[in-house]
């Protein structure tokens, strides 16, 4: 069966949303480069979408090119990101206290593409173009990889405050054991904030 799309049920959805972020059709017209009136003709079907505009509106909106075209997959994005990147927190004992580290699960195909291009983009002896075409090669094999991505492999990694990664002046030199130390601390003192909300 062929599915509905029209501009008529296309401008249905972009109404729901704006009613749903409580935009006006002149807030979002703003918002988007378009006149209350122009809003007004899309919500009703009675003017085709253009791609600019539909671009446009999937970033104010914050969804997906399906769903604002044929109402599928509202939050594909939130659905997409959590095949790739998850969290939970599992217990650290020391002594009679255990307290809970947050561990970020990052699929290893995006993991291991994340860490090529963060080495791309630092190194600073090669020439841009050559870096630019580095970073082409790693995006193509990002996407054949992930042809055949099962979301089976992860790397785990544990989220830690920018400050324990560059400390101030008086640390410039810890050892593992005052990382490790500052991050235990640093974890136990946002496990009592959270607690205390």
């Amino acid at each position: 069966m062929i599915e509905d799309i029209t501009p008529k049920t296309v401008g249905a959805r972009i109404k729901y949303l704006r009613e749903k972020k409580g935009e006006s059709q002149e807030i979002l017209g703003k918002a988007i480069g378009l006149s209350q009136n122009s809003i007004s003709k899309l919500e009703k079907g009675e003017t085709q979408l253009t791609l600019e505009n539909q671009y446009s509106l999937v970033k104010h909106f914050n969804v997906s090119h399906d769903y604002l075209i044929s109402g599928k997959n509202e939050n594909s994005l939130l659905v997409l990101l959590e095949k790739y990147i998850s969290m939970n927190y599992s217990p650290i004992f020391e002594g009679d206290l255990t307290f809970y580290c947050p561990i970020l699960k990052i699929d290893k195909i995006l993991f291991n593409y994340l860490i090529r291009t963060a080495r791309a983009k630092q190194d600073n002896y090669i020439p841009d173009d050559i870096k630019r075409t580095w970073i082409e090669r790693e995006i193509d094999a990002f996407y054949e990889s992930n042809e055949k991505n099962q979301f089976t492999e992860f790397e785990s990694v544990i989220p830690i405050p920018q400050r324990l990664i560059s400390p101030d002046k008086n640390k410039e030199n810890w050892k593992q054991a005052d990382l490790l130390r500052e991050i235990n601390k640093e974890l136990l003192n946002c496990l009592n904030a959270n607690n205390t909300r």
